[in-house]
């Protein structure tokens, strides 16, 4: 007999049910393999433990207390399913309700009636004019110093674009006079 074996007919040989052959046949192997051997002494300790226990004495009101939570259970299983069951009606009204969708939307856009190529008029793109000022077209070594880096340019475009006007009303008339 091999451990496999021995394995699979231990708890036969437990409960003592084997045949008388079977019998002997695993009290050799107990006594050949010391694995199996621990193993077998392991599962009757446990037994005997097991069997020494004392008995649990339920208290008096247990199988109507017991009887109670099985009734709230049942409803609440009750409960559950009516959920399910109203989730499976959801659904199902969900994907009608989307194959409809789909099927009016289909409907739309293959319509015989309607054109199916959509024309647009042309549309013509153009730059702007570039708006000049005296400083960009006046003098080349101004336009050249912007890649310098100097700070008269940035200076020099900020003072074109200042208006003409000043805060007080005597400087205004003077600059009007000119």
């Amino acid at each position: 007999m091999d451990c496999r074996e021995f394995c699979d007919k231990h708890v036969a040989f437990v409960d003592d049910t084997l045949a008388g052959i079977e019998l002997v046949r695993m009290q050799r192997h107990i006594a050949e393999c010391e694995s199996c051997a621990k193993q077998n002494a392991k599962v009757r300790r446990a037994l005997l433990i097991f069997r020494n226990l004392p008995l649990i004495e339920p208290s008096a009101d247990f199988s109507q207390r017991l009887e109670a939570r099985l009734r709230r259970e049942c409803q609440s299983e009750e409960l559950f399913a009516n959920t399910q069951r109203n989730l499976r009606r959801g659904a199902i009204a969900a994907t009608l309700a989307s194959a409809a969708m789909l099927g009016y939307i289909a409907t739309i856009l293959y319509r015989s009636d309607s054109p199916r190529d959509l024309v647009m008029p042309p549309v013509v793109a153009s730059l702007p004019e570039p708006d000049l000022t005296p400083i960009t077209t006046s003098t080349p070594a101004i336009v050249t110093s912007v890649s310098a880096g100097l700070t008269i340019w940035p200076a020099a475009l900020f003072a074109e674009q200042v208006p003409t006007r000043f805060a007080h009303s005597k400087l205004e008339l003077a600059n009007y006079t000119h």
